[in-house]
């Protein structure tokens, strides 16, 4: 960055690879808003996390999600 500004991004998903590179299966990690307002200011740090894989969704820790194999990050800017 040349221009010296300040840039904060929060990461909101994850790609992880499982298998081999001859095949395999991609599983997604999605970070989602708070579940209610009570814990809306408390989850903005951490959020809520879904891990995906194909039709089946559930919630996740963020432990999980950070202890995954990455293939690819995705991050929005705040």
């Amino acid at each position: 960055c040349t221009d010296h500004d300040n840039y904060d991004y929060r990461l909101v998903g994850v790609v992880e690879h499982l298998g081999t590179m001859r095949g395999g299966h991609y599983v997604a990690y999605v970070r989602g808003g708070p579940k209610n307002k009570v814990k809306a200011k408390k989850e903005s740090v951490g959020g809520v996390w879904y891990h995906a894989s194909d039709v089946y969704v559930r919630e996740v820790s963020l432990e999980e999600v950070l202890r995954c194999e990455a293939y690819i990050l995705f991050y929005e800017k705040i």
